[in-house]
Protein backbone atom coordinates (compact mmCIF):
# COMPACT_ATOMS: atom_id res chain seq x y z
CA UNK A 1 0.00 0.00 0.00
CA UNK A 2 1.07 3.32 -0.75
CA UNK A 3 1.61 6.18 1.83
CA UNK A 4 -1.45 8.39 1.24
CA UNK A 5 -3.76 6.36 -0.71
CA UNK A 6 -7.35 6.13 0.78
CA UNK A 7 -7.79 3.38 3.59
CA UNK A 8 -10.14 2.80 6.46
CA UNK A 9 -6.96 1.52 8.75
CA UNK A 10 -7.87 4.34 11.91
CA UNK A 11 -4.09 3.83 12.98
CA UNK A 12 -2.66 4.59 9.55
CA UNK A 13 -5.31 7.61 9.19
CA UNK A 14 -3.89 8.97 12.92
CA UNK A 15 -0.15 8.53 11.73
CA UNK A 16 -0.72 10.15 8.26
CA UNK A 17 -2.75 13.47 10.33
CA UNK A 18 0.16 13.24 12.92
CA UNK A 19 3.32 13.82 9.84
CA UNK A 20 0.58 16.47 8.64
CA UNK A 21 1.43 18.60 11.63
CA UNK A 22 4.26 21.39 12.59
CA UNK A 23 7.18 19.29 14.27
CA UNK A 24 6.45 21.23 17.51
CA UNK A 25 3.00 20.57 18.16
CA UNK A 26 3.29 16.58 16.95
CA UNK A 27 2.77 14.08 20.38
CA UNK A 28 5.43 13.33 22.23
CA UNK A 29 7.41 16.15 21.22
CA UNK A 30 6.83 18.06 24.52
CA UNK A 31 9.04 20.88 25.82
CA UNK A 32 11.88 19.03 23.85
CA UNK A 33 14.00 21.87 21.87
CA UNK A 34 13.13 21.98 18.00
CA UNK A 35 16.31 22.48 17.09
CA UNK A 36 17.74 19.41 19.50
CA UNK A 37 18.89 17.06 16.72
CA UNK A 38 20.24 14.36 19.49
CA UNK A 39 18.71 11.17 19.39
CA UNK A 40 19.69 9.63 22.65
CA UNK A 41 18.58 11.24 25.65
CA UNK A 42 21.14 12.60 27.97
CA UNK A 43 21.94 11.52 31.57
CA UNK A 44 23.47 14.62 33.83
CA UNK A 45 26.16 13.14 35.80
CA UNK A 46 29.29 13.92 38.11
CA UNK A 47 31.38 11.53 37.58
CA UNK A 48 35.11 10.96 37.47
CA UNK A 49 36.58 10.18 34.37
CA UNK A 50 40.29 9.94 33.03
CA UNK A 51 40.88 10.16 29.47
CA UNK A 52 43.67 10.37 26.58
CA UNK A 53 44.48 10.01 23.38
CA UNK A 54 44.73 7.49 21.24
CA UNK A 55 47.24 6.16 18.43
CA UNK A 56 50.74 5.70 18.17
CA UNK A 57 52.04 9.23 18.71
CA UNK A 58 50.15 9.97 21.65
CA UNK A 59 51.64 6.77 23.26
CA UNK A 60 53.17 8.38 26.30
CA UNK A 61 50.73 11.16 26.19
CA UNK A 62 49.54 12.38 29.52
CA UNK A 63 45.87 11.30 31.26
CA UNK A 64 43.80 14.47 31.54
CA UNK A 65 41.24 13.97 34.24
CA UNK A 66 37.73 15.89 33.99
CA UNK A 67 34.19 15.09 35.00
CA UNK A 68 30.98 13.73 33.31
CA UNK A 69 28.52 16.66 32.44
CA UNK A 70 26.63 14.43 30.49
CA UNK A 71 26.34 10.74 29.07
CA UNK A 72 24.18 9.18 26.64
CA UNK A 73 24.58 5.62 25.01
CA UNK A 74 26.21 7.84 21.98
CA UNK A 75 27.90 10.67 23.55
CA UNK A 76 29.90 11.63 26.47
CA UNK A 77 30.10 15.71 27.55
CA UNK A 78 32.95 15.82 29.75
CA UNK A 79 35.30 18.69 31.17
CA UNK A 80 38.76 18.61 30.82
CA UNK A 81 42.15 20.62 31.38
CA UNK A 82 43.84 19.67 28.01
CA UNK A 83 42.76 20.56 24.64
CA UNK A 84 40.83 17.87 22.92
CA UNK A 85 41.11 18.63 18.64
CA UNK A 86 37.99 17.51 16.57
CA UNK A 87 38.28 14.16 15.26
CA UNK A 88 40.68 13.03 17.82
CA UNK A 89 40.48 9.31 19.07
CA UNK A 90 39.69 9.32 22.98
CA UNK A 91 39.75 6.62 25.65
CA UNK A 92 37.48 7.94 28.16
CA UNK A 93 37.70 5.50 31.75
CA UNK A 94 34.52 6.66 34.30
CA UNK A 95 34.90 5.44 38.22
CA UNK A 96 31.38 3.74 38.10
CA UNK A 97 29.34 4.64 41.34
CA UNK A 98 28.03 0.48 41.81
CA UNK A 99 30.47 -2.12 42.68
CA UNK A 100 30.68 -5.75 40.56
CA UNK A 101 30.96 -7.33 44.33
CA UNK A 102 31.86 -5.62 47.84
CA UNK A 103 35.30 -4.32 46.98
CA UNK A 104 35.18 -4.92 43.53
CA UNK A 105 34.70 -1.51 41.65
CA UNK A 106 34.05 -0.53 38.21
CA UNK A 107 35.08 1.38 35.50
CA UNK A 108 32.92 2.08 32.08
CA UNK A 109 35.78 2.44 29.73
CA UNK A 110 34.43 4.44 26.23
CA UNK A 111 36.22 5.27 22.82
CA UNK A 112 35.65 7.26 19.86
CA UNK A 113 36.46 10.62 18.52
CA UNK A 114 36.08 14.19 19.54
CA UNK A 115 33.20 15.95 17.72
CA UNK A 116 33.39 19.33 19.51
CA UNK A 117 35.83 21.38 21.83
CA UNK A 118 35.14 24.18 23.63
CA UNK A 119 37.05 25.94 26.61
CA UNK A 120 37.59 23.39 29.27
CA UNK A 121 34.75 21.19 27.35
CA UNK A 122 34.74 17.92 25.08
CA UNK A 123 32.27 15.99 23.55
CA UNK A 124 32.83 12.93 21.89
CA UNK A 125 31.00 10.24 19.81
CA UNK A 126 31.07 6.67 21.36
CA UNK A 127 32.06 4.40 19.06
CA UNK A 128 32.98 1.78 21.23
CA UNK A 129 31.98 0.65 24.96
CA UNK A 130 33.24 -2.30 27.82
CA UNK A 131 32.90 -2.06 31.51
CA UNK A 132 36.12 -3.39 33.33
CA UNK A 133 36.99 -4.22 37.03
CA UNK A 134 39.54 -0.72 38.20
CA UNK A 135 42.18 -3.42 37.96
CA UNK A 136 42.14 -4.08 34.49
CA UNK A 137 41.23 -0.32 33.40
CA UNK A 138 44.26 0.54 35.00
CA UNK A 139 42.91 2.33 38.30
CA UNK A 140 44.08 0.87 41.76
CA UNK A 141 41.93 -0.64 43.67
CA UNK A 142 42.10 0.72 47.75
Amino acid sequence: MKFGTQTSDPVLTLLKAELQKPLEQRQGSGTRDVADRRTCRRFSLRLAVRCRRMGARFLLDRISVGEIVNISSKGLLFTTSDVFLRGQVVEASIDWPIRLHPGVRLALVVKGAVVRSSGNHAAMHIEKYQFRTCAAAGVKIR
